[in-house]
């Protein structure tokens, strides 16, 4: 499930068919500002693919730490130095018509805006933002799509939300422009919100068992778009020196009970919760189904594929910082009623790269990112931003991308396809993947 951004790179040789009176903003991947004879400004706007909810809804689902993207909006603002908007550029149907695959630098969309007349932009010094988000969004884009031209531009907009959450892209970059100079510089939009995600396998066989829910200690309602990582990241998961741990999420749910993240319906991936071999495991074999297989006959490539006898539930989740003293993650095997027969916790490795951080957040009491949170441990972790917790390896929506349509056997040695066994397990170790920025993998306990 991967990232946003405004680039460029994949431009640089279009830039001798533009005539020298041209002003236009040019935006490319990596992090210099670079001039560009005869005063020429182009703004490339580039989405990068990141990673990867089970559920259809506003959005793409998450199905595995998959870099793709499925947004149909980008809205650009450039704005002076004292905050004013001057330009405004509206991209409505972005992942189809308006924009094209790049692979340069990085890898996702791109498209070209060229600023002319009217548009060119005076010496002086600017900051461009940009946001991708999707038709029918879960979240309250008031602030997005209201901004005008000549309006005081909020850089820290906080944008509520009616579900856990859900993908959405954004990023920054300041300019400055010179006269009779012509520019060229990045503007990243990268993924705002987590991932987190359980495949599994080998599940225990209880009377009455339903379902699997991954729930959380916290959760938080709305999404702040603010303290951007404009950067491309072109290894999926693989983390480098620019990686940052953001929690920027804020509007708390009150109260001490857990949340839901995802929830998976084992009447859908199982004919029947049964154990007729006596192994105290919920059947597989031909018991096993894909819920996900369309009923007609579908086009292989057109859904994705898991290995027989597993189960996957994941979500994108408005990050939140842990609580002290509570479990961060735990997976609970639930009746339908919602009794628990049986629970495991979800922890961070203890090597895990976050457990050194200090976790920037957002303070909603003063509205800014003056929080610092220490005290990460691999039970008590907060969610950042940008970040896939996985139980299991899933690194992409089909299974094995080699035979599309096809649900592998039970045992597939893929290792880039390992559903947890559930047998015998106490803990679940967390896995955390990006373009995501990093892909954690977590321990059941």
């Amino acid at each position: 499930m991967k990232k946003n951004y405004l680039l460029g790179m994949a431009l640089m040789a279009s830039l001798s068919f533009y005539s020298c009176d041209k002003e236009v903003v040019y935006v490319q991947d990596g992090n210099g500002v670079e001039s560009v004879a005869d005063g020429v400004q182009i703004i490339t706007l580039q989405v990068e693919n990141g990673g990867d909810g089970l559920a259809t809804r506003a959005g793409r689902p998450l199905y595995s730490a998959e870099a793709k993207q499925t947004i149909e909006n980008v809205k650009l603002w450039i704005c002076d130095n004292d905050g004013k908007v001057v330009y405004i550029k509206e991209i409505s149907d972005w992942n189809t018509d308006g924009s094209t695959v790049y692979t340069t630098g990085g890898h996702g969309r791109q498209t070209t805006i060229e600023l002319k007349d009217a548009d060119k932009l005076a010496a002086g010094t600017y900051k461009i933002y940009a946001v991708g988000y999707s038709n029918s969004s879960a979240y309250t884009l008031t602030d997005v799509t209201n901004v005008a031209k000549e309006s005081t531009f909020n850089e820290n907009m906080v944008l509520p939300c009616s579900t856990a959450g859900e993908e959405i892209f954004a990023g920054q970059m300041e300019l400055a422009v010179e006269k009779g100079k012509g520019f060229k510089i990045p503007v990243v939009l990268n993924r705002q919100v987590a991932g987190a995600f359980a495949y599994v396998k080998d599940i225990p066989f209880m009377e009455g068992a339903r379902y699997l829910k991954l729930v959380a200690s916290a959760q938080n309602q709305s999404l702040v778009l603010g303290n951007f990582n404009s950067f491309d990241l072109t290894g999926n998961g693989s983390g480098n020196a620019n990686v940052k741990y953001v929690v920027n999420g804020t509007n708390g749910k009150s109260g001490s009970e857990t949340y839901v993240i995802s929830t998976i319906d084992l009447n859908k991936w199982f004919t029947a919760i049964k154990d007729d071999n006596g192994d105290n495991l919920i059947d597989a074999g031909e018991n096993w189904k894909n819920p996900c297989r369309p009923s007609s006959s579908p086009a292989a490539g057109t859904y994705p594929t898991f290995q027989k006898g597993s189960a996957f539930g994941g979500e994108f989740v408005i990050p939140f910082a842990h609580v002290d003293g509570k479990q961060t993650l735990t997976l609970q095997l639930t009746k339908e009623d919602g009794d628990s027969l049986r629970s495991w916790k979800v922890n961070l490795g203890s090597a895990d790269e976050q457990l050194k951080q200090t976790i920037t957040c957002w303070n909603s009491g003063s509205t800014n990112w003056s929080t610092s949170l220490s005290g990460e441990s691999s039970n008590t972790y907060s969610l950042v931003r940008n970040h896939l917790y996985g139980i299991g390896t899933r690194m992409n929506d089909e299974a094995d991308p080699e035979q599309p349509g096809v649900d592998p056997d039970p045992d597939s040695e893929n290792p880039n396809d390992k559903p947890e066994s559930l047998n015998n397990k106490q803990e679940l170790v967390l896995k955390v993947n990006d373009n995501w920025e990093v892909i954690h993998g977590m321990e059941l306990d």
